[in-house]
């Protein structure tokens, strides 16, 4: 009886329980081999996080087609007199579709080695995949819970209002929580696959499709991003007032990155040969990367009237810089503990460091959002450093015409007043840079298969 209604309310442990399971995940990379040999436990540790959201959304469901009237979402916006129909797309639109989005995607993670991709690969290749995708999941979940399990949705109202007082939701936003889900999963993908390349090639066709698959998802998400508040110059000062608008943006950010600057990277390192031309790649990567972070921040502070101007915003540029570059270069030293199964170990966790400072950020302050434009045009600088390592000059057609996109993208989004623009033409210039590398791979490869033939 006690969990007949509001199940995180009647039993207040769990949520806690379920954050702490989650948290748990994040360790899976060291946990998941060593819990082989105590088959109940791993079971456990496997399936907690799941278990516990699917009593999440049980509870729910079971409250919105009784429409219990202490449920918030009954009473703010279903009323007593709700159809079928109404309590049906409630539950999906709602806080019942975060989490199902959110259930989906630790079942993704747990069921990863039955992939397509994988049918052919080893068993200890599906392990792999498997415990990195459920270490890339527990840190989402995370953000997940503190940004979208408001205290609100899971307690009881105690005077509800006469007749609801919030308008029901369309079915477009199922739509993008399915969207949005996707780009996560796929996203943890890449990060995994790109992680495993070097020590076999097993990964290698689900690299490949996810990739494909983030591209086209994440030109539909971007499109739907640009007709929102986020692309006006108001939301930038409180851009977590929406929550679910943040999450989204956060989402489309970290997509971004990983499907432009990383996965192009990671293919350019397996390409490289000496290990100097390593060290030099990564250094040229790092220093860019604190220059772009610097710069734009600083800008970006500049154009929101709450982060001060002048040296204030140069100021607060320097110190956002600072602790995203001591997250980034502090992954680096992760190799030597034996996290080194990528073609160049170091500049993989650097970039996967930045990767998931975008949603750990957004959890530590609303500033961190004046970081994220510095944090495409990194990884713009980064792929033009991997393009002219590849190619082995600097004066070439291909890495001319990147650093003219690169430089004329950086002085217009210094210039322009507007904080969303910038934002967009960061991503802009990331996107096309990420066009021009491939390219010229393309060009390349079929070159070399041409001169095979002949």
């Amino acid at each position: 009886m006690a969990f007949r209604s509001m199940l995180a309310t009647s039993a207040p442990w769990y949520l806690p329980v379920l954050f702490l399971s989650c948290l748990a995940w994040v360790f899976a990379f060291s946990l998941h081999a060593s819990l082989q040999p105590r088959p109940f436990v791993r079971r456990l540790y496997l399936w907690t996080p799941p278990v516990l959201v699917l009593g999440l959304l049980l509870s729910r469901t079971a409250d919105v087609f009784s429409l219990d009237p202490a449920h918030p979402e009954v009473a703010l916006v279903l009323g007593d007199g709700a159809t079928f129909q109404q309590r049906l797309l409630v539950l999906f639109t709602g806080q019942g579709g975060i989490e199902g989005g959110l259930l989906s995607l630790l079942v993704f993670a747990l069921l990863s080695p039955r992939l397509p991709s994988l049918r052919s690969a080893s068993v200890e290749t599906a392990d792999f995949v498997q415990s990195r995708m459920m270490t890339y999941c527990g840190l989402w979940s995370i953000v997940v819970l503190m940004l979208l399990f408001p205290q609100e949705a899971y307690t009881p109202l105690d005077l509800a209002p006469a007749s609801p007082t919030v308008p029901l939701p369309e079915w477009s936003v199922l739509a993008s929580l399915v969207l949005f889900s996707l780009l996560l999963m796929m996203s943890g993908e890449i990060l995994t696959a790109s992680a495993h390349m070097a020590s076999s090639g097993e990964t290698q066709r689900l690299f490949e499709r996810a990739l494909l698959k983030s591209i086209v998802a994440g030109l539909i998400a971007w499109v739907c991003l640009a007709q929102t508040d986020a692309f006006t110059s108001t939301w930038w000062a409180r851009p977590t007032t929406d929550s679910r608008l943040a999450m989204a943006v956060i989402i489309a950010l970290a997509s971004t990155w990983v499907v432009a600057a990383h996965a192009f990277s990671t293919v350019a390192e397996g390409l490289q040969g000496p290990t100097m031309k390593q060290a030099q790649t990564l250094t040229w990567s790092v220093s860019l990367t604190a220059i772009c972070m610097v710069v734009i921040t600083a800008a970006m502070a500049d154009k929101v009237s709450v982060y001060g101007t002048g040296m204030d915003a140069m100021l607060l540029g320097w110190r956002w810089m600072a602790l995203a570059m001591f997250v980034g270069v502090a992954s680096m030293g992760l190799p030597m503990a034996g996290f080194d199964a990528a073609h160049h170990p170091e500049a993989w966790w650097f970039r996967a460091a930045l990767t998931l400072f975008i949603p750990l950020g957004a959890l530590i302050s609303d500033g961190a959002w004046l970081l994220f434009p510095a944090l495409m045009f990194a990884g713009t600088a980064q792929l033009l450093v991997y393009l002219s390592a590849s190619i082995g000059r600097f004066v070439h057609p291909f890495v001319l015409g990147a650093s003219g996109v690169l430089l004329f993208n950086l002085a217009w989004a210094i210039l322009t007043e507007d904080p969303q623009r910038a934002l967009g033409i960061s991503v802009f210039a990331l996107v096309l840079v990420s066009i021009l590398s491939w390219s010229w791979l393309r060009y390349e490869r079929g070159a070399r298969l041409e001169k095979t033939t002949i």
